[in-house]
């Protein structure tokens, strides 16, 4: 019986040092790759926003809000979507890359390529819209916008 208990206990912990282990890979993930950085922005962002939509207020309110932030309660809530997708030697791999200069250079050049890519992206939609909405002209005599239905 003790055998077994101290078996047991064991194994709690090392699950619980695995835990450790893994969270503690996580938020280093989280902190080379400015994953934390960028959820500080975006909440001096929306407190930036409420600013504007509320000019009466004092500024040192705002100032007050903004130092209540903490990237630490965003990254709480990330470790276990992260664990989630994430194994310990996956993260050992994306922190060994996101600390080599082409991994820094990833996360630097990153914001501009999304946008790029957004650009692009609409710009092939709205091409492809208009490619749509003239082969449906073609083939059933539609016009783009269809026309209002007659009144009766």
């Amino acid at each position: 019986m003790t055998k077994n208990i101290i078996i047991l206990i064991l194994f709690w912990g090392s699950m619980a040092l695995a835990q450790t282990s893994k969270e503690n890979k996580i938020r280093e993930f989280i902190k080379v790759t400015g994953v934390d950085k960028l959820g500080q922005q975006g909440a001096n962002q929306m407190i930036d926003m409420f600013k504007e939509n509320y000019k009466n207020i004092p500024t040192e309110f705002w100032d007050e809000c903004k130092k209540e932030i903490s990237s630490d309660e965003l990254v709480s809530l990330y470790i276990p979507i992260y664990a989630k997708y994430y194994s310990e030697s996956d993260l050992d791999e994306l922190i060994k890359f996101y600390k080599m200069p082409v991994g820094q250079k990833m996360i630097s050049i990153m914001p501009a390529i999304m946008q790029d890519s957004m650009n692009a992206g609409r710009e092939w939609g709205q091409k492809l819209g208009k490619r749509v909405s003239e082969k449906i002209n073609e083939k059933y005599n539609y016009q783009s916008p269809p026309p209002p239905l007659p009144s009766k």
